[in-house]
């Protein structure tokens, strides 16, 4: 698969040789053998780097001040979690080089991120993009380059041989020309990557004017793919739905659902047992706030559009729950006055929804996927937003990509986000979801 910024691996390979550095010398007096001290420092990369990912430090996005402490939490929960795993390895002395460890792995990548932001600032060449196809489509792929610095990335222009939209120019960005002067704009332009966002199918003609024109080395993507890469949504149109049918119906995938339907019971199995001091707590609260009943069912749709019931401990007071409300969607600010005062940390830390591992266990739910919607929002949205049921196509989960990535987006959006989970959905993505959310939640701030 193409990438974006090479750069960014570079940087973890840097990142995960400091620790590994780090990790040897701090435990060199320590450690028995040369090869336990060598699994110590293995097992310090895989748990930092595990951290970084999760936090999405990988990612291309614009940093900000609250990252530098994203990035001390981040390694701060490595290395302890390294250091615990270590101590069988190397005894209970690990323990006090913890902090040493903590300091210095975070001065040390930190150090490194600041010259990799200046470097990207001042010192990295910014790409040329040239899109083919100055439509809807092309329009629309140059906005969301053009909304993301972090990017690197500059629009030169577009190629276009129709002339309805040369003749209706409204953009700031220019029509440099036709597909047949791609190799005289790209020359003149030093166009890195060209992008092709044509809606219809293009002839032999404007293939071939695009072949002989576009040098080897530039790199040449799909709108829909690069908009999936940069946007981390699907681009859904009638073409990418085709395809996304395609991969759904794969034979892989029958392997894939057994295994994750073993693993959501287990998971939520485990999840009760785990959380039950917290759900008993949460019960006993619930039923002294008001004397109502302590579980909240609605109904809401779940895989290919069949509905069930979804249980929740009820956060709201009983006579001011209304059964079309639906959290999923409707911000809630944590002064709402239907929320009762014991119940604003059962919503900030999710615990109200530790109950639908019920759902889970009786097959109506599974732990990662589309949040499911009430039947209403879901007739109305099939009938005003193009391919809503496809998010349906797998059964709705407790948490899901678009959670953890815009949780108050529009429902277009939403919709985007949900088929990039159906069409890229594996089992050790959704283990990355999972632990994403977890922090998330343990952190406060989902």
């Amino acid at each position: 698969m193409a990438v974006l910024s090479k750069s960014v691996y570079v940087l973890a390979v840097i990142e995960a040789l400091i620790t590994a550095f780090i990790a040897l010398i701090s435990f060199s007096l320590i450690a028995p053998t040369p090869a336990r001290l060598f699994v110590t420092a293995f097992i310090f990369i895989v748990c930092v780097t595990t951290a970084l990912v999760l936090k999405g430090f990988y990612n291309i996005h614009q940093y900000k001040i609250k990252d530098i402490y994203k990035l001390f939490e981040g390694i701060f929960i490595a290395v302890f979690a390294a250091t615990a795993l270590s101590v069988p390895i190397l005894g209970g002395f690990a323990y006090g080089l913890a902090l040493y460890d903590i300091g210095l792995i975070f001065a040390s990548i930190l150090f490194v991120r600041v010259v990799f932001l200046l470097y990207k600032k001042f010192f990295k060449p910014v790409k040329n993009i040239l899109i083919v196809g100055a439509g809807q489509d092309g329009k629309l792929i140059a906005e969301e380059i053009q909304s993301r610095p972090e990017l690197g990335m500059k629009v030169v222009g577009f190629l276009d041989d129709n002339m309805n939209n040369i003749e209706e120019e409204d953009s700031s960005i220019p029509i440099l020309g036709l597909t047949y002067d791609s190799e005289a704009v790209i020359k003149d332009n030093k166009v890195d990557t060209v992008i092709i966002a044509v809606k219809s199918r293009m002839d032999s003609n404007i293939l071939t004017d695009l072949a002989k024109g576009i040098p080897l080395g530039v790199k040449v993507w799909r709108m829909p793919t690069f908009y999936a890469h940069i946007t981390k949504k699907l681009f859904t149109n009638k073409m990418a739905v085709n395809w996304l049918f395609y991969d759904y119906v794969r034979p892989k995938y029958i392997i894939y659902s057994r295994v994750k339907q073993v693993l959501d019971i287990i998971s939520a199995i485990a999840i009760l047992v785990l959380t039950l001091p917290l759900s008993i707590i949460a019960m006993i609260g619930i039923k002294l706030s008001d004397f109502g009943p302590v579980f909240f069912t609605q109904t809401r749709i779940g895989k290919f559009g069949r509905p069930f019931k979804m249980i929740k401990f009820r956060t709201m007071y009983q006579d001011k729950v209304d059964e079309g409300f639906d959290d999923d969607l409707e911000e809630i600010e944590n002064d709402d006055k239907r929320i009762m005062p014991f119940c604003k940390l059962i919503r900030k830390f999710h615990i109200d929804e530790i109950p639908q591992m019920l759902n889970i266990l009786r097959g109506d739910m599974s732990l990662i996927g589309p949040r499911p919607v009430r039947e209403e929002v879901y007739e109305e949205n099939r009938e005003n937003i193009p391919f809503w049921e496809c998010r349906n196509w797998v059964r709705p989960g407790w948490t899901g990509w678009q959670q953890i990535n815009d949780i108050d987006c529009i429902p277009e959006e939403r919709l985007g986000y949900d088929l990039y989970y159906v069409k890229h959905r594996t089992l050790l993505w959704e283990i990355a979801i999972f632990m994403q959310y977890l922090a998330k939640v343990i952190s406060g701030r989902l």
